[in-house]
């Protein structure tokens, strides 16, 4: 069994500022990284983090960096002392410095963070929260370390502010056969921190028996979000780039944040099955992730986007020789005439998708009650079937048959929608 954690992100900042120090780093000498004459910029490197769930310490060891320039020598950096930094203690804004010194200016392409991960716990380590601990291993880390691929700029005596952002939730896994060791991966992004923005909000409403809370975060306005599947193409826009679980309270509200994000629109979406999200595939017949809100960040900027909750729920009255096993209803968003059954090779512009499906065990009998919980307000469609046998969610399965469908459904905050069927 795969364990693996949600979170929205280990950050590593990279921040200039003229302080007037000497250079460090192996190969520039006294030329850029281009060849040019020596132009020295003042870099600091933070690592950050914020909350997550189901751990209680992500240890990770630093004994250095490396800097690749698009031409020249590589710019290595040593600790005198390797730097131990439990990464759930930089949460938010916060972060804790690797090294602040100068570097040549020139154009770079990729970060290197040299790690001990060695998979035995002496070095990096995640601990999660039941106390048991795992290693960590980088693939390959011997050779390379862990490799973040993005490129940037240093202007000659210039003032430079990036943020790489890298997603713990597809950075960590335990595969199968793995352990006790886990996997620490790149999983990247870069952005100007001199222009990002944060998004942050609440869960203002009661979550329901059984809820395990997720916030998604998608760049750009997306209306049919996607649970995270390492998997998916790259041109799959309605992949998330982050997630992140609310920090829990006994009651609402609960609170979660995304920071160092570039300016532009984003989709905040909400899920209450975050603990069926696999990472590593699409998991569309157990994830329900529901738009929420779409807003746009603004530099040094704090969005807030807050996350209210109501329910569609209501009973079944079973068609005549329909077998109970064989029945399911079927949540759609929007004003759906044509309800589609599950098909994760349809295109994401697809909206007559669902967007939840449920059914009941054999044997059940009447009253055939169903219930959604954990709806961000909005319009919905149900609709009933006799054929969820049939639905294989690989493709489009033409012998699954919807009747009644019941559409233009206003779901509200903190309220229940009753749909009865028919």
């Amino acid at each position: 069994m795969n364990r693996w954690i949600r979170h929205s992100g280990i950050s590593v900042l990279l921040a200039a500022a003229a302080l007037g120090v000497t250079a460090c780093g192996g190969g520039g000498g006294s030329s850029t990284p281009n060849g040019t004459a020596a132009a020295m910029s003042q870099m600091q490197l933070s690592v950050a983090d914020a909350p997550i769930d189901g751990a209680s310490h992500v240890v990770v060891v630093f004994t250095g960096v490396e800097l690749l320039p698009n031409s020249g020598n590589p710019i290595t950096i040593t600790f005198a002392q390797p730097k131990r930094i439990d990464l759930l203690t930089q949460s938010g804004t916060a972060s804790a410095v690797l090294f602040d010194q100068p570097i040549p200016a020139g154009t770079y392409g990729q970060v290197r963070l040299l790690v001990s991960a060695d998979g035995t716990g002496n070095n990096s380590y995640i601990q999660l929260s039941d106390g048991t601990m795992h290693g960590l291993i980088v693939p390959s880390g011997a050779q390379t370390g862990l490799k973040l691929v993005s490129g940037f700029t240093v202007p000659a005596s210039g003032v430079v502010d990036y943020t790489i952002d890298f997603n713990l939730r597809q950075a960590i896994t335990c595969p199968p056969g793995q352990g006790p060791a886990c996997l620490l991966k790149p999983a990247e992004r870069l952005v100007a921190d001199t222009s990002v923005g944060n998004i942050q909000g609440q869960i203002t409403s009661a979550l329901p028996s059984g809820c395990t809370p997720g916030v998604y975060l998608y760049d750009g306005a997306v209306a049919r979000p996607e649970d995270m599947n390492s998997g998916a193409a790259s041109t799959d826009t309605n992949q998330p780039i982050g997630s992140t679980v609310p920090v829990a309270n006994s009651t609402p509200p609960y609170y979660y944040q995304f920071t160092f994000l570039p300016p532009g629109p984003y989709t905040v979406a909400f899920t209450c099955q975050a603990a069926l999200d696999n990472p590593d595939q699409s998991d569309a017949t157990v994830v329900t992730l529901l738009p929420v809100a779409t807003t746009t960040v603004a530099a040094t900027q704090t969005q807030t986007v807050n996350v209210a909750l109501g329910s569609l729920q209501g009973q079944v009255t079973m068609p005549s020789g329909c077998t109970v096993a064989d029945a399911a209803v079927y949540l759609y968003a929007g004003d759906v005439t044509t309800p589609e059954d599950w098909n994760t090779s349809a295109p994401s512009t697809d909206v007559n998708q669902p967007v939840a499906s449920l059914g009941w065990p054999s044997g059940a009998a009447a009253p055939y009650d169903y219930g959604f919980t954990a709806l961000s307000p909005g319009t919905y469609t149900v609709a009933f079937t006799c054929q969820a046998n049939l639905d294989n969610p690989a493709q489009s399965d033409p012998g699954v048959q919807f009747a009644p469908i019941k559409s233009g459904l206003a779901v509200a905050a903190d309220q229940a929608t009753i749909a009865n069927l028919p």
